[in-house]
């Protein structure tokens, strides 16, 4: 059986799946979240002999593992790490370009997760640390729809949040905080993250 991303599988919102062949048997895996409590979910298919019995006739898969703490960005963190480990343990599935793929296909969920009341065109940026609005963007975008613009956003701050260095100044958020902020927003906002601005505007 196969499973489409974006679709709600056992109450999952398939967000991102991979499936290659190793021999003569192919494997997969699948991230998953549940909306309603923020729980993730990385589960490996079931090997099969082609590209659609990952699942079988019921829809189940072979094992998966569970991120279920009360905080939605860290249970998303941890399943992203805990995904990108089992498709490297799956043949035919993990490859160089594999880390940036799966975190577009998160970013594309979470920025379509809040829909905008209205269609708006919206630019992404990002202005580098220790910097004021009054500087040249480090990151910018033409304006795009709100959703695309919305995706940009989260882009920007997925490179920066993922660094080991914590700086704060006055008005900064939690990296959680600021994924919430560009989650829920519907026109445009200025969240100060580890130092850094990132904004989207008209």
């Amino acid at each position: 059986m196969r499973i489409k991303t974006g679709d709600q599988h056992q109450g999952w919102t398939v967000v991102h799946q991979a499936r290659g062949k190793r021999r003569d048997s192919f494997e997969g895996v699948w991230l998953g979240v549940e909306e309603s409590t923020g729980h993730w979910v990385v589960g490996r298919q079931h090997d099969g002999q082609s590209m659609d019995d990952g699942f079988d006739a019921d829809g189940n898969w072979a094992t998966s593992r569970h991120f279920r703490e009360g905080n939605e960005y860290l249970n998303m963190r941890r399943a992203l790490a805990a995904y990108d480990e089992e498709a490297q343990n799956a043949g035919g599935v993990w490859d160089g370009m594999w880390d940036q793929r799966a975190h577009e296909a998160v970013a594309r969920h979470l920025a379509h997760r809040v829909s905008f009341p209205a269609p708006v065109r919206l630019s992404a940026g990002w202005i580098g640390r220790g910097l004021t609005e009054s500087h040249a963007p480090m990151g910018s975008t033409i304006p795009l729809d709100g959703p695309e613009a919305k995706y940009e956003l989260i882009r920007y701050l997925q490179g920066q949040t993922r660094l080991d260095e914590i700086v704060t100044e006055p008005g900064s958020v939690s990296e959680q905080e600021a994924y919430q902020l560009v989650i829920n927003a519907t026109g445009p906002v200025l969240v100060v993250c580890r130092g850094a601005h990132f904004y989207l505007s008209k």
